[in-house]
């Protein structure tokens, strides 16, 4: 569906879908509203406590002491169609003393344009006559894909993201400013020390990095230089992509990781794909560190990465250790941006239901995992998968990551983990799995992974000549073998084969062997397997009893083969008198 690719044109559909009612949370968390905001798009936290929220429309409303001021603190003019309007706001880093603010809004006009412009504050409210314009970027065509978000990084300047204005070309161009995140410094000049500063040329030199698409929202981690670039995806895939200087992301060549991969562009560091579940949307709006002056939530949050879907309407954790995610909160009426204010609260921005919601840790309010259902070993044979699962209680939701042989393995982040073909590489392999959650983690068990590799009928030396006893009698130990007559009192006569590689499961028995033979011919004669046990006295050897049928041609050799567990061994020629 076209309206699900443009960001804030699908608002308004989803708004109408969604409920608005209480997020779900994990147990111990609680949240509180504050409401009439009307079609918010951003929001940012004063270095006060204040929280400033951009509305489509053009007014930028305060939020005070719990409370929304009746009074905007300015109204920009905007032109406020699809999703165009005001879209972003980002506090001076030494706003304490000079009241700078800036945002990023639509120029109304014929073309229209984006522009990011800076405003004095006086208390409550912008200084009359204060704004100074220091970006104007280029004329737009199309009504969506404008990004919007805007940031200060740590080394000071102006990050400010930019949508290709859905012309796929403007993304892998330096000849505008389209489709990228700029760095500029606070008057709107590009720093010198940008990294295509001399390649391209004038007002494009203040590009940072490009190859997006519609990069709506971006974090920077605080006490860190790290910076994540939400980038909203077309027809199959979100991506969180890392933000480092001079990087090209690869739209539209790409959209998620690159298949096959293309060492010109930096693949995203997370991707989910399109849907409406748990895991799954069609535009990821809002990124948020949880590195706060003081943490509320438990410990296990802290480092990790919140980030939400506008459609699907959760909020996600994405852990940077590992680049998996695991869930927060759902049922929320559209969210479309996240901050984390320096008190450790979580704040987040809901289109839908034209709210800030504040989320808080209350605690304890809920327990660690505790593993109820340990990996069992498992036995399989060579090729065959291989799945190993774990059971937790506890306060939901978990994180799983499973571990072979203590050993993190990438992207094994849910209840089962699977091999879907065992090697012998894999014998003795041993898998475990490490259970958390907001109060804790427990680590299962290890499970042994055993692979079994083909029978094989053992067959004189250099030959295909199988080592076989004919007319074996009854199967005591020790291993009593007799004479080279048959003494059946069906008359049928048998063989005993031995092979190696053929171990039956505990509760498996003959039944669990099949065996053919095979003539000059290529025709094929079932054969009955009538016991199969160890030889006393060599180990790892097997004693395989077959009956022979009587329609067996007379004077030539077959082939005979065994089958256990899906795996045939080699043939081992026989010779019938």
């Amino acid at each position: 569906m076209i309206v699900l690719r443009s960001l804030l044109i699908s608002l308004a559909v989803c708004a109408v879908l969604s409920r608005v009612t209480a997020a779900t949370l994990p147990a111990g968390f609680t949240e509180t509203q504050i409401s009439g905001l009307s079609n918010p798009s951003a929001m940012a936290i004063a270095p006060d406590g204040r929280i400033f929220v951009c509305l489509q429309g053009g007014n930028l409303r305060v939020i005070k002491n719990g409370g929304l001021l009746p009074t905007p603190f300015v109204t920009v003019t905007v032109d406020p169609n699809g999703e165009r309007g005001l879209l972003g706001i980002a506090f001076d880093p030494n706003f304490a003393t000079n009241n700078f603010l800036y945002v990023y809004y639509t120029v109304p006009g014929s073309p229209p344009h984006n522009r990011v412009s800076r405003f004095t504050a006086n208390g409550d409210v912008a200084v009359a006559g204060s704004e100074l314009p220091i970006l104007d970027l280029e004329n737009l065509s199309a009504s969506n894909h404008n990004g919007g978000a805007i940031h200060f990084g740590p080394d000071g300047k102006l990050y400010v993201a930019t949508g290709e204005n859905a012309v796929q070309s403007n993304a892998q161009t330096l000849s505008n400013r389209l489709g990228k995140i700029l760095r500029i410094n606070s008057d709107g000049t590009p720093p010198t020390d940008n990294p295509f500063y001399n390649t391209a040329t004038g007002v494009n030199r203040s590009i940072w990095a490009l190859g997006l698409r519609n990069p709506f929202t971006f974090a920077f981690q605080p006490g860190t230089t790290r910076m994540f670039i939400n980038d909203v995806g077309a027809n199959s895939q979100e991506e969180i992509n890392d933000g480092i200087a001079g990087s090209n992301y690869g739209w539209a060549n790409c959209e998620g990781a690159c298949s096959p991969p293309n060492a010109n562009f930096r693949d995203p560091l997370f991707q989910y794909g399109h849907g409406f579940s748990s895991m799954t949307g069609c535009a990821i709006a809002g990124g948020a560190f949880y590195n706060p002056t003081t943490v509320q939530f438990p410990a296990s949050y802290v480092g990790k990465y919140f980030f939400a879907d506008l459609c699907s309407g959760w909020i996600r954790l994405m852990d940077p250790s590992n680049n998996t995610a695991s869930g927060f909160a759902s049922g929320i009426a559209n969210p479309v941006d996240l901050q984390v204010a320096s008190d450790g609260s979580l704040y987040y921005l809901a289109r839908g239901s034209s709210s800030v919601f504040r989320v808080q840790f209350t605690g304890p309010g809920g327990t660690a995992p505790s593993i109820t259902t340990h990996p069992a070993n498992q036995t399989v044979a060579q090729g065959a998968p291989a799945t190993f699962n774990v059971v937790a209680s506890g306060s939901t939701p978990f994180s799983y990551q499973w571990q072979r042989n203590q050993v993190n393995i990438s992207g094994a982040t849910s209840s089962s983990y699977t091999i879907s073909s065992a090697g012998m590489s894999d014998n003795g392999a041993k898998f475990r799995c490490v259970v958390t959650n907001a109060f804790g983690s427990a680590t299962s068990n290890e499970a042994t992974l055993t692979v079994q590799p083909p029978p094989i009928l053992l067959t004189e030396q250099d030959s295909d000549s199988a080592i076989a006893l004919a007319s074996p009698g009854e199967f005591r130990d020790p291993f009593p073998l007799v004479d080279p007559f048959n003494l059946s009192s069906d008359n049928r006569t048998r063989v005993m084969f031995f092979a190696i590689n053929l171990d039956l499961l505990p509760a498996e028995d003959h039944t669990a062997v099949t065996a053919r033979a095979e003539d000059a011919s290529l025709n094929i004669y079932p054969l009955t397997v009538e016991f199969v046990g160890g030889v006393p006295n060599f180990a790892g050897v097997t004693q395989v009893i077959l009956i022979l049928p009587s329609n067996l041609p007379l004077g030539q050799s077959v082939l005979v083969s065994v089958t256990v567990h899906g795996q045939t061994s080699n043939k081992a020629r026989m010779r019938i008198q």
